[in-house]
């Protein structure tokens, strides 16, 4: 049975949740692991680059030369608690969205439930 060391029981390797991130019809989607799929923003073509819009956020970036390049950027710059928040207060798409999710571009991604040095934080105002 593995044991832990002093420095492992102070400070536990923060938890992974898995999500998928989808761009497809111009928008940005992510499905959590309960399989839920809900619409982030936008995501465009302008002036030859691709470009895209958070909607809850306005996170916002460009310059990209494909779609998977747009959603790398946009996980690196995700965090748990705002996009699991996200689920909480927006729509299940996967029948109103119009996409085959399987065959759209995507990318798997895991993010840390509290990132380092992120203090939980009681969110009610």
């Amino acid at each position: 049975m593995p044991t832990q060391t002093m420095d492992e029981v102070r400070n536990p390797a923060p938890r992974k949740q898995p999500y998928t991130l989808y761009a497809a019809n111009g928008r940005v989607y992510a499905r959590n692991a309960a399989g839920p799929v809900i619409d982030l923003g936008a995501l465009r073509r302008e002036q030859g680059a691709y470009c895209y819009l958070l909607d809850g956020n306005k996170l916002s970036g460009g310059g990209f030369s494909t779609e998977k390049e747009a959603l790398r950027e946009i996980a690196a710059r995700l965090h748990f608690l705002w996009l699991d928040g996200q689920f909480t207060a927006l729509p299940d798409v996967r029948q109103t969205a119009g996409v085959d999710f399987s065959s759209a571009t995507h990318l798997d991604i895991e993010l840390d439930e509290l990132g380092p040095n992120e203090r939980i934080e009681d969110a009610r105002v």
